[in-house]
């Protein structure tokens, strides 16, 4: 007789994705940080800009590249509404995981940004 398996935590990929962004936003908002804070002011100003960069660089490759390619060369008539089988399918995709660690990791980057420059 199997044993019953007790249920786990689980959070949505969503959530994970902003908790993730979150932390890599705010260790880059404190690297910059100490590199301003040790005099290193050009390569803090540097380092933030590159970091913003990537991240939304990345975002839009993720977005771009991340759909099937089916759904890119879709044609949606205009004016019109969109039937119920053309909508996605999966609930949680790639472009939204990308979005919920972008989303933070670009704010704290930004805030880095306006802070130390």
């Amino acid at each position: 007789m199997p044993v019953p398996r007790e249920p786990r935590l689980s959070l949505a990929s969503p959530l994970r994705g902003a908790i993730v962004g979150a932390l890599l936003g705010l260790g880059t908002f404190v690297v910059v940080a100490l590199m301003w804070r040790a005099g290193a002011t050009h390569a803090a100003a540097t380092t933030a800009d590159y970091a913003l960069f990537v991240s939304l660089f990345c975002l839009a490759l993720t977005v771009v590249f991340g759909q099937p390619p089916r759904r890119r060369r879709a044609r949606v008539p205009i004016n019109r509404a969109v039937p119920h089988e053309w909508w996605p399918r999966e609930t949680e995709s790639v472009q939204m995981f990308a979005a919920c660690v972008g989303a933070p990791l670009i704010v704290g980057v930004g805030a880095a940004m306006l802070l130390f420059h």
